[in-house]
This record gives structure tokens, C-alpha cells and sequence, in this order.
């Protein structure tokens, strides 16, 4: 399945770091590489002000930790998701 780009509009000033939160082996973070490999530069590029982070490890399953001001932080399971899952996910968490 292939798809298409996506232009991701500036995330609301309220969203302060962005984590996703992967294993680079396993089959459920599989959406999650892609994502990051497809879609990275056009959000870093969006937003360029909002540390965006990407962590690998072993073991771990995948999700998406957003932390906004005053230090509310949220955590979304990502795994076994698919590209256009991650994103509407993404957007969701961005507004």
C-alpha cells in the first residue's frame, strides 16, 4: 500500500516535545519506522521549534508521548498501526 505525501500544518504552541518510541526490529513498531522514515523531515521542517525525538530500543513497545506546557504529558500506543493510522493519531495529539 502505498501513500501519499503528507503536508503536516504547524502543531499547536501548546505541544512542546514530541517522543516516538520505537524498537527497530519488531514486527509492531514495523508502521512506526516507516513513519519516521517518510514522514520526519516534512514535520521537522513544519515545526521547527518543537523537539521532535525518536528513540529506539529493544524490546520496547511502540508508542507516540507528547508533552505540552505545564508538563502534561500524554502517552498513545502505536503498535501495529499503519502509516495514515500513525498520522491522523499525530494530528490528533498536534491541535
Amino acid at each position: 500500500m502505498r501513500t501519499s505525501s503528507v503536508i503536516f500544518a504547524q502543531f499547536t504552541a501548546k505541544l512542546k516535545e514530541l517522543r516516538i518510541i520505537l524498537d527497530p526490529t519488531c514486527k509492531a513498531s514495523k508502521g512506526a519506522r516507516k513513519f519516521v522514515q517518510q514522514f520526519y523531515p516534512s514535520l521537522k521542517k513544519n515545526n521547527p521549534n518543537l523537539t521532535i525525538l525518536v528513540r529506539e530500543c529493544a524490546g520496547v513497545k511502540p508508542k507516540l508521548c507528547a508533552r505540552f506546557e505545564k508538563g502534561k504529558e500524554i502517552s498513545i500506543p502505536i503498535a501495529n498501526q499503519t502509516i495514515p493510522d500513525i498520522q491522523k493519531t499525530l494530528e490528533a495529539v498536534g491541535r
